[in-house]
């Protein structure tokens, strides 16, 4: 089955940097119309010119200081909008074959107009919508259960998502993996050179309690006891507070010369600029809210792209893209200990022995993680949805 679509891709907000795998994934959508609908939409790059982009003629202010008026401005335009985007969303995007809703969050709110076009709808789980958001706001307990009674399909982005999906209450009939990927063909190869007796780490993510930040400065500050030749850079947005714990942690131990800070790197340069990097670190992990990454980060599919191993933890979907002692080293959660052990490990590495790891995390990306590849495969998907729903009696 090879029907050209036309799908309605669904969000809240259409697109935050850090989301940048949603559009690669879109992009390459083989033989589909793609429109857009977004509540908000955020001025970035991710815009494709053979995309629609329905933009409710109502929408908050994005741009300036969030001021009293701003912010009372933001909730009404919110408020009144609610019945009437979705009559909006309806009318104008024509005659549509699917809906695909990003995040569970949007999922539900398209639930009733899902209903009234009798149009397939696929949900996409990424990661706080596992586990958090249920845990933070207990509503969503019985919204969960009316999205997964309503909605066709709900797609994950590995093993450890299908788990988690059908722990919630997920009927397993309808979970279905879809790996997401980036794009292989551009992403260059970089040829790194690497001494035993040198390191320079690299962990690029928002700085909030799941990404594991601290930890990564606790392995790196104890590594530095017996591996002095190192650096450590961080890049991302401090959301949580988590920059002043980990500058003071630096200051005390007096290694503040060797960790810098970047606030953020603009995707056009994120590999350009990992080249100067020995190995890419994300210790990632559950917060107390049961926050946590459902998948896994696509900045490590960047990565291993470039040729940069990996140290990161068995937590989520981790272990599908990073494969222990071929194209990086994977530890438990919150294991400081162990952390340091693979921080020496790559340290002491010789060039020969380091490059059988870039060479094995390339490979291992152009097998599996291409997003053309992947994007074709969720093309299949929409047609056997779309099949499915025309044989239900």
């Amino acid at each position: 089955m090879n029907n050209h679509l036309r799908v309605l891709e669904a969000f809240y907000s259409y697109l935050a940097g850090t989301e940048n795998w949603i559009y690669r994934i879109i992009k390459h959508l083989p033989d589909t119309d793609v429109v857009i609908a977004s509540r908000n939409f955020i001025k970035c790059s991710f815009y494709a010119s053979n995309f629609e982009y329905l933009e409710f003629p109502l929408r908050r202010i994005e741009t300036g200081p969030r001021t009293l008026p701003v912010r009372i401005f933001n909730a009404l335009a919110f408020k009144t909008a609610q019945n009437p985007y979705f009559a909006y969303v309806a009318k104008y995007a024509g005659q549509i074959d699917l809906i695909h809703s990003h995040f569970a969050v949007t999922g539900w709110e398209y639930l009733d107009l899902a209903k009234k076009i009798e149009k397939p709808h696929v949900v996409s789980f990424y990661g706080f919508d596992y586990e958090n958001l249920p845990f933070t706001d207990p509503t969503w307990k019985k919204r969960y259960k009316q999205l997964f009674a309503e909605a066709d399909l709900f797609l994950c982005e590995g093993s450890f998502g299908a788990k988690a999906l059908q722990q919630t209450g997920c009927p397993q009939s309808k979970i279905k993996v879809q790996r997401l990927g980036v794009e292989v063909d551009s992403i260059p190869f970089f040829q790194r050179e690497k001494e035993p007796g040198e390191l320079k780490l690299l962990q690029i993510a928002t700085l909030t309690g799941k990404k594991g930040h601290l930890y990564t400065m606790k392995a790196f500050v104890k590594a530095l006891e017996t591996c002095p030749n190192m650096s450590l850079t961080f890049v991302g947005k401090d959301v949580e507070g988590i920059k002043r714990e980990i500058q003071e942690l630096a200051n005390q131990r007096r290694v503040q010369d060797k960790v810098a800070f970047f606030d953020w790197i603009d995707f056009d340069s994120l590999h350009s600029f990992m080249k100067d990097f020995h190995v890419f670190i994300q210790p990632s992990c559950y917060t107390k809210t049961r926050d946590c990454e459902g998948g896994a980060p696509i900045v490590l599919l960047d990565a291993q792209a470039t040729g940069m191993p990996v140290i990161a933890t068995t937590h989520c979907d981790i272990p599908d893209e990073v494969i222990h002692r071929e194209t990086g080293l994977l530890t438990p959660e919150k294991d400081v200990e162990s952390l340091v052990r693979s921080i020496k490990y790559f340290y002491e590495l010789d060039d020969d022995a380091y490059w059988v790891f870039c060479e094995n995390a390339r490979k291992h990306i152009s097998r599996n993680f291409d997003c053309k590849q992947n994007a074709a495969q969720l093309k299949k998907t929409y047609d056997l949805c779309i099949e499915k729903k025309h044989v239900a009696p």
